[in-house]
């Protein structure tokens, strides 16, 4: 992954598309990776991605100021580390108009990072275009649509740029990882315990999918970055 500290907010306009295991499995990747990052969680009150890794990170309801304010007030002046945010559909608008209202893309580059947005777009077309307007509202860095193939995408084949797969996973497999006490990190290290064997080869090409594909966010990110300072 990319030395320069990023902020990689996590988004669909629409609700239950693996947007929260996308956001463990970046997570994770990123613990493996030697990395320290942050999450904040827009689900109040369900606080879906905090179950996850309860110690670092705060739930947050995006429908009072306050919390906003302290949600980008939090990341700016604590520079130096990886954030990962994780915005549930029913407020992706309003975080939209958020950051673009208070200068958080700007801002966050001037503060020395980078802006990354993973945006899952769902098999409705319309999904496709809220994926567009999210990317010209941030301007990010880097947009990387995700496709998640247990639920179809309206994302065309070869589109230019990075993009994520994930790849299908059984039923029952989901529903063993969705525990709270399961961790997916542990089952990269090796760790098999509570997944039956016929189940662990399907997991594994998942995580490692997603891997491959995490890591090819650093040189994306340093060719965006020179193509910016050519301008």
């Amino acid at each position: 992954m990319t030395a320069e500290a990023t902020i990689y907010v996590i988004c669909s306009d629409l609700a239950r598309n693996g947007k929260t295991l996308l956001a463990r499995t970046l997570t994770d990747h990123l613990l493996l990776e030697g990395r320290d990052p942050y999450c904040f969680d827009l689900s109040a009150p369900e606080g879906t991605l905090r179950a996850y890794f309860p110690g670092r990170t705060t739930l947050i309801d995006f429908s009072e100021a306050a919390a906003r304010e302290r949600l980008f007030g939090t990341i700016l002046g604590m520079a130096g580390r990886d954030y990962v945010i994780d915005v549930a559909a029913n407020r992706l608008a309003e975080f939209r108009e958020a950051a673009v209202n208070q200068g958080f893309p700007a801002a966050a580059q001037d503060a020395g990072f980078y802006l990354c947005v993973l945006y899952i777009v769902d098999r409705d077309e319309k999904s496709l275009h809220a994926a567009v307007s999210i990317e010209d509202a941030l301007l990010p860095d880097l947009f990387v649509p995700v496709v998640n193939r247990f639920i179809g995408s309206a994302l065309p084949e070869g589109v230019p740029g990075p993009t994520l797969v994930m790849t299908k996973i059984d039923p029952e497999l989901h529903a063993i990882i969705s525990h709270r006490r399961f961790s997916l990190r542990n089952f990269m290290l090796g760790d098999n315990a509570g997944v039956p064997p016929r189940m662990q080869a399907n997991l594994r090409n998942f995580l490692h999918g997603l891997q491959a594909g995490l890591r090819e966010f650093e040189p994306a990110l340093s060719l965006r970055q020179l193509q910016a300072t050519e301008i």
